[in-house]
């Protein structure tokens, strides 16, 4: 069973005194599945990062339509795959921000209550090819460095500056999708290969995405 204890609040964080960059995987996570966990762990490694925290959006900008489940939901599923690894947590941070959950206002955020600290935002290759669409991608290039991950159709390059400062990770081609949990979930079929246990615990016992 999930453990009564609270996903990371960004109040009640505080300066550990380390040097080493945080991590932020920012998304839905409706629900998180094992894809999820891979690239993180790809690059905690890789980036040699101090604490990867996974950010659920409240409201992303760049939905279709509301989510599946709700922000709580999200939130204790994400409790769920950060279970027993301590370089891995939840931030329900963009809880607290006015909808919808602009990266900016997170970054802001998280730039007063890390001072001084590099924070580096997980994405994958296709939204970083839309990144100079996102809000105010000028302040996003200042206040974040970014790790893209690889995805099949898309390519990698950094920009030249004054473009943000970004590393490439080697990640794996792991083809799960969130979409596709709900789906097998809505015509009664198994999901259990695509995600941990406790979030498949969670999700049956909270009967979400049987009626998707």
């Amino acid at each position: 069973m999930l453990t009564d204890a609270k996903p990371c609040r960004y109040s009640d964080l505080r300066m550990s005194g380390e040097s080493r960059a945080l991590g932020f995987f920012g998304g839905s996570f409706d629900p998180p599945h094992l894809g999820h966990l891979i690239l993180s762990r790809d690059a905690f490694e890789q980036l040699a990062l101090e604490k990867i925290y996974l950010v659920p959006a409240l409201e992303s900008p760049m939905r279709e339509g509301s989510h599946a489940a709700s922000f709580a939901d999200r939130v204790a599923m994400c409790r769920g795959l950060t279970e027993g690894r301590d370089w891995l947590d939840v931030l329900d941070i963009e809880g607290s921000l006015p909808p919808p959950s602009y990266t900016v206002n997170t970054a802001r955020s998280l730039a007063r209550l890390f001072p001084g600290r590099e924070l580096v935002w997980i994405v994958g290759a296709d939204q970083w090819e839309k990144l100079p669409q996102w809000r105010e991608y000028e302040t996003l290039a200042r206040l974040l460095s970014f790790a893209v991950a690889a995805r099949p159709g898309h390519s990698v390059s950094v920009p030249a500056r004054p473009g943000p400062l970004a590393s490439i990770l080697r990640a794996r081609n792991v083809d799960i999708s969130s979409t596709e949990i709900r789906s097998r979930i809505a015509r009664g079929q198994s999901a259990e290969h695509l995600i941990p246990p406790l979030v498949a615990e969670y999700i049956d016992s909270h009967r979400l995405y049987v009626h998707h």
